[in-house]
């Protein structure tokens, strides 16, 4: 088994320790360093040959000393041990693969620097990932906007529907033209000018949640829409199968992309 697949299976196989996670809603320390951290794992081995990863860093500032966890993915980690912060180098080691020692540097709102132990020569290049967490949380908090997001549409509550809109939405759909935000909207509020509002069932098996780091989450699933005429009349309007993409880029879940799509 080479490095990378020590890195890769070691950190659960081998660590035989439970994984520990910061809370995600932990706000910045002074140092920027108290979040979850994605990005590159560059890894080069002793016969020259490079392997390319990625890895998962969650950390905990507490006075000079980090705890958290890393890994080859959010629910893949194993706990750091003697983490350290000084000004904006940090350092710590993990028990699993034989041992290996990270030191980082905090430099334009990226740590950069090495991991170095038996086999491993490797150097990372991370940025902050405010939408990587555990899935189950990420789950939640994507049922959650997505619930909001709906509640909206369904009430004709355009301004709130649009708060839940990123400004470079796109609207793809397999009848229509592809729309922006600003056409969306308004576009509920012809609707619901003439009396006629949507009502959303999601298919809860259907349903599929996953993580895109370092901003994103994609939903997809099928769902049906059933229309409420003016005299009170409701009929299924269609069965709609979708993809959508969230984005936490402005510290809140908006959808960025949309595609509606196998309309029936």
């Amino acid at each position: 088994m080479n490095i990378n697949q020590l890195f890769t299976y070691g950190i659960i196989s081998l660590g035989l320790l439970p994984p520990v996670f910061s809370a995600s809603a932990t706000p910045p320390s002074a140092h920027g360093i108290d979040r979850v951290w994605f990005g590159t794992f560059t890894n080069t081995l002793s016969d020259g040959k490079v392997s390319h990863d990625v890895t998962a860093l969650i950390l905990e500032q507490d006075g000079m000393n980090l705890v958290g966890s890393v890994g080859p993915s959010i629910d893949r980690v194993s706990p750091i041990l003697d983490g350290k912060i000084s000004g904006k180098d940090i350092s710590f080691h993990i028990a699993a693969a034989e041992g290996i020692t990270f030191t980082l540097h905090l430099r334009a709102g990226h740590l950069v620097g090495s991991a170095v132990g038996r086999g491993v020569n490797a150097v990372l290049d991370l940025t902050p990932s405010p939408a990587l967490m555990p899935h189950e949380q990420l789950v939640a908090e994507i049922t959650t906007a997505d619930t909001r997001n709906f509640a909206a549409y369904e009430r004709c509550d355009a301004d709130q529907y649009k708060t839940s809109l990123s400004p470079d939405l796109e609207f793809y759909q397999d009848n229509q033209p592809v729309k922006n935000r600003q056409e969306i909207v308004e576009s509920l509020k012809y609707r619901c000018a003439e009396g006629i509002k949507y009502q959303r069932e999601l298919d809860q098996p259907s349903l599929i949640i996953n993580s895109s780091p370092p901003y994103y989450a994609i939903e997809a699933g099928l769902q049906r829409i059933y229309s409420e005429e003016p005299d009170g009349g409701k009929h299924l309007q269609a069965t709609v199968r979708f993809t959508m993409v969230w984005s936490k880029k402005s510290g809140r879940w908006q959808l960025m992309r949309v595609v509606s799509y196998d309309h029936r």
